[in-house]
């Protein structure tokens, strides 16, 4: 069985804050646009974005969208 489309979407955005494109203060893209740079759906992105929530590495704001307030979760 293949990797979650999920876990794609939080392996994209913790490679990006490690690599710094994502650095820590900025608001990710948005839904449609990370699931468009996933290849996932929207529906996969919003479980990510909850899931890394719950980590500490970004905050939800609605209106808005997810601010990167910390770094990687630990694996």
């Amino acid at each position: 069985m293949g990797t979650p489309a999920y876990q794609i979407v939080i392996d994209h955005i913790t490679a990006g804050i490690d690599a710094g494109l994502y650095p820590r203060g900025t608001w990710l893209p948005t839904i449609a646009k990370l699931a468009e740079i996933t290849g996932t759906s929207q529906t996969s992105v919003k479980t990510a974005l909850l899931l890394l929530n719950q980590h500490g590495v970004v905050r939800g704001q609605q209106g808005k969208g997810s601010l990167v307030v910390g770094g990687p979760p630990e694996r």
